[in-house]
């Protein structure tokens, strides 16, 4: 197929349909009403805990298509700090020996006798983790950064059964951790121990009181480090603890570990490892009652549960951290690992994180914490890496490689899910007042930076597909023009636009949800929007049939899966020029791609689309041994990261119609004004056959029907 150049962009007012779409909704049913009242704000942390982090990888480009704003690593330091790094404690004795010790090194954290700066820094540069996961630290915690990801740290070592000299290693490798994490990246979060109440632990941490003395050794080197590199560098960083850490704070059975739990486990027959923990959030290693809290978050886990046990235990670990802590205070609330099932549940539960009840649930589960007023949520784990059992982990929201660098392969349906989430209500987002009539779960928030007001719309479980009427009249934005889109995550989408609406006078409108489906809904003001439809295009295949004719080829693209090394596999190009496309005479912040087409046997078809940077390649002839940026063999992009980065899933319905993307985070990827796309169905893991052969057919630019041609659709 020949990739031409065509005339220049064309620019056009958009055309919005009314509300009287197709899945619109002929009889009312439930009514979902948002009010412009502030009720609080979005969720700080929005995050998961990350799997293999290598330089080489495409991995960065995939965590920044996530949208989230925190990572949580394990980081054991007996492989990040290991004891012929540190002094070894010899002549320590009692608490007094430790202080006078610690004192010394801190007089002079670079060039003290105790701390061996030149292994560390090595290992810290070079080492890989050898663990499940596998990363080199400075570049996972640099590239996070990068990204304006926080990192939080799972860094620790089970061994605090040990007398002082023991304990001061401890601190030792806690300190130099956190104070090389905080001069060269600005870290300032860590959790201390992770699952200390998981039988696993008992091993060394034989009893509450070794654990809370380790806590406060910890929390103290943690504190001393970053206080140390403020004043060293003139920074003005804030040491944040984050603690117990704990397997849950509450069970069927009651308020387990929150509370004590008569078990096998008898570390905790008498007091909970949240109560005991909280307890002691003023008293230091010491034993001395002091102004400054231990730890700063609490920090617990969740699996297995559905939103009602978070909403429950949000509210509980509340009341009793006020009834427990000397000060009365409540902590900000984080899970630092939750999913819909722990990995061991997954591999015999019979559904997966592309199930959709799951995906509703995780879509009720982060709504329940973000109008819970946590702090964060940090979903395990990003990567379906392999366990020690040759199993990959069922809690993995990525598919990753099993070789070479661990590239990502592609996104689950559960990872749109969160994408759509952290979109809508992550970050410094103002929640609104809303209220569902049938008790369903839904939340709104309000973007200033971006314009637009978010509504999340989970569809209630076991309800077949119903209306639901959206009530927008009180929001600033719902005036005459104004505009909703509709993402869905569901049965046949996997977060593309399924509405596009000019919102009705009355600010009221009423759609059909399908069963099974999360929605991200969100309405945007009246105001310009300029239309850019391509200005190349091309479609390539592998041993293409030759009686197709050229006219045929010029008119539509396509895309097309089948196996490795057989013909009739599939991709298209796009090119847009964005020079001069000011919507209102400013720089567009939004945009959403349109296509219009089909699939050719009458069932949606899910593809990828990616971001490209290059389009140097435009008004070449390509064909499939060198069209740009794609594995020929495999059928699937290559340079991910550096010149192709991940945009969504598109689906094209059965039936002709369009196919929309909301590709806004993708306008960051124009080069001098000039955006392409690749348009794939490339292959995730070796069992993603089910697509095998279909194919998705699209107008090209060429299309003799100018309102089905391929466009950017661009607002401020």
């Amino acid at each position: 197929m020949l990739g031409g150049i065509g005339f220049a962009a064309g620019f056009a007012a958009a055309p919005v349909r009314p509300a009287v779409a197709a899945r619109a909704a002929l009889v009312s049913g439930a009514e979902v009403v948002v009010r412009n009242d502030s009720v609080g704000r979005g969720m700080s942390l929005v995050g998961y805990n990350t799997g293999h982090y290598l330089p080489g990888s495409n991995t960065s480009a995939w965590v920044a298509y996530s949208r989230i704003n925190a990572a949580r690593f394990f980081a054991s330091f007996t492989e990040w700090a290991p004891d012929e790094a540190f002094d070894d404690g010899s002549g320590i004795a009692t608490v007094g020996d430790f202080d006078a010790r610690r004192a010394e090194l801190r007089t002079d954290p670079e060039g003290n006798a105790f701390i061996r700066w030149d292994l560390l820094e090595d290992l810290f540069e070079h080492h890989t983790y050898a663990n499940t996961n596998h990363y080199r630290l400075n570049y996972q915690v640099g590239e996070l950064r990068r990204l304006g990801v926080t990192p939080i740290l799972e860094a620790a070592e089970l061994a605090w059964n040990r007398p002082w000299s023991g304990l001061w290693l401890q601190w030792q490798k806690h300190y130099a951790f956190s104070y090389h994490l905080a001069r060269h990246f600005d870290v300032e979060r860590y959790n201390f121990v992770n699952e200390p109440d998981h039988p696993s632990a008992a091993g060394d941490l034989v009893d509450q009181a070794v654990y809370v003395r380790g806590l406060q050794i910890a929390s103290d080197a943690i504190r001393s480090a970053i206080a140390d590199v403020n004043d060293r560098y003139g920074k003005r960083l804030r040491a944040t603890v984050q603690a117990p850490v704990i397997t849950h704070a509450s069970s069927s059975s009651g308020d387990d570990h929150m509370d004590a739990d008569h078990d096998a486990d008898h570390r905790d027959d008498t007091t909970g490892w949240g109560e005991v923990s909280l307890r002691n959030l003023r008293t230091d290693y010491h034993g001395e009652q002091v102004d400054q809290d231990l730890f700063d978050v609490f920090d617990t886990h969740q699996y297995n549960k559905q939103a009602p046990t978070y909403e429950y235990e949000i509210d509980m670990m509340r009341a009793k951290m006020a009834a427990y802590t000397p000060t009365g205070v409540a902590l900000p609330i984080v899970y630092s690992e939750f999913n819909r099932r722990n990995t061991g549940a997954f591999e015999t539960s019979g559904d997966d994180v592309e199930t959709p009840a799951i995906l509703t649930d995780l879509a009720r589960i982060w709504a329940a914490g973000c109008a819970g007023g946590v702090e964060g949520m940090i979903a395990f784990k990003f990567q379906n890496t392999v366990r020690s059992n040759g199993i990959p982990y069922g809690t993995g929201f990525y598919y990753v490689a099993d070789e070479g660098a661990y590239d990502i392969r592609g996104a689950t349906k559960a990872a749109e899910v969160n994408r759509m989430f952290a979109r809508g209500f992550a970050g410094d987002k103002e929640l609104l007042t809303v209220t569902a009539d049938d008790g369903r779960t839904v939340l709104a928030a309000h973007d200033p930076a971006g314009g637009r007001t978010y509504l999340w719309l989970p569809h209630p479980p076991g309800v077949p597909t119903a209306p639901v009427t959206l009530d927008l009249r009180d929001l600033p934005e719902a005036r005459p023009g104004g505009e909703v889109l509709v993402e869905e995550v569901g049965p046949a989408y996997s977060g593309g636009v399924v509405e596009r609406l000019g919102l009705p006078p009355s600010g009221r409108l009423t759609l059909r949800q399908p069963a099974d489906s999360v929605w991200l809904v969100s309405l945007s003001a009246p105001g310009p929007r300029v239309s850019v439809f391509a200005d190349v295009d091309a479609s390539v295949r592998r041993d293409g049939d030759p009686a197709e004719s050229e006219a045929e080829l010029e008119a539509e693209l396509g895309v097309c899966l089948v196996p490795d090394g057989t013909p009739g596999a599939q991709v298209s190009y796009l090119e847009f020029d964005l020079r001069g496309a000011r919507p209102g005479g400013r720089t567009p912040r939004h945009a959403l791609l349109e296509l219009f087409g089909s699939t050719d046997d009458g069932r949606p078809l899910t593809f990828m689309a990616y971001a490209l940077s290059d389009t140097s390649w435009s008004g070449e002839d390509l064909t499939w041994a060198t069209a740009p940026h794609l594995d020929p063999v495999h059928c699937r992009p290559s340079d991910v990261g550096t010149a192709v980065f991940p945009a969504g899933q598109l689906t094209a319905p059965g039936t002709p119609g369009s196919v929309r993307l909301e590709v806004s985070d993708s306008l960051r990827y124009a080069v001098d004004g000039r955006l392409g796309f690749l348009l794939i169905r490339d292959r995730r893991r070796a069992e993603d056959v089910a697509d095998d052969g279909r194919r998705a057919v699209l107008s090209g630019r060429r299309s003799a029907d100018r309102t089905a041609r391929p466009r950017l659709v661009l607002s401020d």
